[in-house]
């Protein structure tokens, strides 16, 4: 097949999830066009996924495509963000149609989930890679940064920690399905797979500390290296109490594991009841200090280095 009749088949695949109220021109042209909605700002963010560093190359081509499609709007939830449209680039080893439909239906149901646009891409051969570029609105003014946490502020995560990692560990990785993991409940030991492949971006938590949280960040990998982002662009540094951590069978991989996919923010204290009254799978588990580094409670200096780092881990 040609480049241009797996563009087409691509965009088969995606059907009305190439389009949206907000999309003046979708794939086809040189460019795709979009306008913002009044009273808001774009948010945009870039990631790129590799084979066998961030998926699994042998797993279903549509658990990749929802995987990739989670984990690249999950910056997005993290400035406060909602999903609105996204441009996705493939390369591909070879010509391969049905590889790219599984992939395309993967990307198109969770767009759907998202009420997000695929309004461009690319294709080329080369080694398998995916990157997409994700894009979401924000109330004009409200987007939160990494900066703006305070001393005495409550450390907050809104779930449950080191699920994605643990999935890593499984033998059935990558012998399962879309369908199957997406009726996947929190009480099967199966969960973690779900967890991996779709941790879906929980939007509307997002859209609530907006309102109420000083700064936040996505838990892409580990908790540890990712708070470290906060401290150091808030200029601060924190406690977490280790007890408090909600944690998947291994504090470890809570606090390094990485692939959780969770938002970690800074919340003040008054704010944290009312919070969790509509938010139950958020946890306080420490405050930010005057003090610079992340210690556990006893004040012993915790490692935020240990996290994933492309060009350490290997």
């Amino acid at each position: 097949m040609s480049e241009f009749d797996l563009i087409a088949a691509l965009l088969e695949e995606l059907g009305d999830e190439a389009r949206s109220a907000d999309t003046i021109l979708g794939p086809g042209d040189d460019c795709a066009i979009t306008r913002v909605p009044d009273g808001h700002e774009l948010v945009s963010s870039i990631d790129t996924l590799v084979a066998d560093v961030h998926f699994p190359a042998t797993a279903a081509a549509e658990l990749i495509g929802f995987r990739a499609l989670c984990v690249s709007f999950s910056d997005v939830a993290a400035m406060g963000g909602r999903a609105a449209f996204a441009t996705i680039a493939v390369t591909l080893p070879d010509e391969n149609e049905a590889w790219l439909r599984g992939f395309a239906r993967g990307v198109a149901r969770a767009s759907s989930r998202f009420g997000c646009a695929v309004i461009g891409g690319n294709l080329a051969r080369g080694p398998l890679n995916i990157s997409v570029s994700a894009h979401g609105y924000v109330p004009a003014g409200k987007a939160l940064r990494r900066t703006g946490a305070a001393p005495g502020e409550r450390v907050c995560v809104g779930g449950i920690l080191g699920l994605g990692a643990a999935a890593l560990d499984r033998e059935d990785l990558t012998s399962v399905s879309l369908g199957t993991i997406l009726e996947l409940e929190a009480n099967d030991a199966r969960y973690p797979l779900r967890r991996y492949y779709a941790p879906e971006p929980d939007f509307a938590l997002a859209a609530r500390l907006s309102t109420v949280a000083s700064a936040a960040i996505d838990l892409s990998d580990g908790l540890l290296a990712d708070l470290g982002h906060v401290c150091e662009a808030s200029g601060v540094g924190a406690r977490v109490d280790l007890d408090e951590v909600p944690c998947h069978a291994s504090l470890d991989r809570a606090l390094a594991g990485g692939d959780d996919y969770l938002l970690c923010f800074a919340l003040p204290a008054e704010s944290l009841e009312r919070l969790r009254a509509d938010f139950p799978s958020v946890t306080a588990i420490g405050e930010f200090t005057a003090e610079t580094g992340i210690r556990d409670g006893g004040g012993a200096l915790l490692d935020n280095a240990a996290g994933f780092d492309h060009f350490q881990d290997r």
